[in-house]
């Protein structure tokens, strides 16, 4: 799987059990429909989320995709960029690293080779130390992609999500922008678009501070 080594990204939360479906009647018919679940490591200290870091290991409708990302840097007022390295890899692999028998982050760094990714695994080393990484928890999400064009040349992928989060629900839509300086014409194109449709917008922290908020984690606070 080739992959841009660099994730720009809007998330919104939507406010109400109904704006997802709001927001969808105004945009278009749905593309796809994608089960996920997302399982997450991190050292027993949790030092990767100390220091901004994360890796992931998603079934997206069977087919297990490996993910890690450094921290992010904000571009708009919801939006965000970070380094992002993926690859999809086998089951056999994907059954290791669940067993702790197989390094995810060296996997990774043998599918993912671009010398833009040397700051990313620079940082993941030094943030575990010498540490292993271990699994610490999963959430499952269901998704909806729809595909819009909002301006000749721009065309987005637009995906509202369904996210369970232990014992709470969130509802968000999240847009993969393909340059920098279409950020300010993105976050108005949804701002719109959202108007349209009746549905409140709310700030919205990753999916995975907010996993992270609803479990005790002492180290790192």
């Amino acid at each position: 799987m080739s992959h841009s080594p660099r994730e720009v990204e809007l998330e919104r939360l939507l406010v109400g059990p109904a704006a997802a479906d709001a927001l969808i009647a105004v945009l278009g018919p749905v593309a796809e429909h994608k089960h996920q679940v997302n399982h997450f490591f991190d050292t027993e200290d949790y030092r990767l989320r100390q220091h901004h870091h994360s890796v992931r290991l998603r079934f997206e409708d069977g087919r297990p995709i490996l993910t890690a990302k450094g921290p992010s840097r904000a571009l708009g007022a919801h939006t965000s960029a970070r380094t992002e390295a993926e690859a999809t890899i086998d089951a056999k692999d994907a059954s290791l690293i669940l067993a702790g028998a197989r390094d995810p982050v060296a996997l990774l760094r043998e599918r993912a080779t671009d010398p833009a990714f040397d700051e990313l695994w620079t940082g993941l080393e030094g943030a575990r130390g010498e540490q292993a990484l271990r699994h610490v928890g999963s959430f499952e999400n269901l998704r909806r992609t729809v595909r819009v064009v909002i301006e000749p040349g721009l065309e987005l992928v637009v995906e509202v999500d369904r996210t369970q989060l232990q014992d709470r629900v969130d509802h968000e839509v999240e847009i993969e922008i393909p340059e920098e300086r279409r950020v300010a014409a993105v976050e108005a194109w949804l701002e719109q678009r959202a108007a349209a449709a009746g549905v409140e917008l709310a700030p919205a922290s990753t999916k995975l501070a907010r996993f992270y908020a609803g479990r005790v984690v002492v180290a790192g606070g």
